[in-house]
This record gives structure tokens, sequence and C-alpha cells, in this order.
């Protein structure tokens, strides 16, 4: 068995959406905790390893706004080259396109990391609602006040019948 360094630990954690304080469901965060602590071997750490710098790197060109490419400083969204007596290159940025398709590939890199470990990807927001249900958050937007009493077993029996 081998076990993820702390530092390790906490790159998993951050891409894969686990905050302490972040509503994780108990249970989860403690499979997060013993798929960290028992890899089996050491070709299944050295996959993992390598999944965590993809995303690690993925992450990184995620950055629309901050990548230095192109002339105007955003991250390519299609970029062609033209090769003949004048070679050229052009390059498109289109900043929401962009943004959407790279943070999927990041999503994606993400899912794969999840799916190594064996547990849920709390990046992704359809994972983020389930989690939200079941820990008991839905409850958080009913009505302020005490609980309804007023169900109809209670009426018919609280009505004079006479």
């Amino acid at each position: 068995m081998k076990i993820l360094s702390s530092f390790d630990r906490s790159r998993a954690a951050w891409h894969l959406g686990y905050n302490a304080g972040a509503q994780i469901p108990a249970g989860d965060y403690a499979r997060f905790i013993e798929a960290t602590n028992k890899i089996p071997d050491s070709y299944w750490y050295e996959r993992i390893i390598n999944q965590l710098n993809r995303c690690d790197r993925a992450y990184d060109v995620s950055d629309v706004l901050g990548a230095s490419t192109g002339a105007t400083g955003l991250q390519p969204t299609r970029s062609e080259v033209i090769a003949g007596d004048v070679n050229r290159t052009m390059i498109v940025s289109e900043p929401d396109k962009a943004n959407a398709k790279w943070w999927e590939i990041y999503l994606t890199e993400c899912d794969r990391l999840a799916e190594a470990l064996y547990i849920a990807n709390y990046r992704r927001e359809l994972v983020r609602r389930y989690a939200f249900e079941r820990s008991g958050s839905e409850f958080i937007n009913a009505l302020p006040g005490p609980a309804d009493v007023a169900v109809g077993t209670r009426i018919f029996l609280s009505e004079d019948w006479r």
C-alpha cells in the first residue's frame, strides 16, 4: 500500500473540490481520505501522480485571461498556420468560447483523477448538487418559522362533526 503525501493529497482535494467547509458529506470526505491512504501499488501511485500533474497543467491552461500567448494576451480559441512563400500564423481569440472549452478540458482531467481514486468529482456541478441534496441542506430554502402542523388528519380531527 502506498500513501499520497500531504502535498499531493492537498492537490487532489483542490482539483476534486474536497474542501472541508464546502458541505461535502462526511462519508464522501472519509472515502477521499481512505482513497488517498490506500493506493494499491507503485503503478497506481505513478498513474495518480501523473494525473495530478495533468490536472495542474489543465488548470493553468484554463486561465484564459492570464495566458501570454498571442498578440492580445488571451488564450487562443483557434490557431491557423499558413505555409507558403511567406509563413503566417493566424490566432483567433474568443474569451467566452475559450473559457468554456478549456474549463471543460480541465473538468475532464479531474474526472479522470476521480475515476482513478474511485471517488466523486465535486468540481462538477451535477455532483455538487447531489452533495447538497444529500447533506440535508435543501431545507435552507424553507420558509422561516415553525413547521406547518395543519395537515389533513389534524384538521379533520379538530373539527366538530355533530
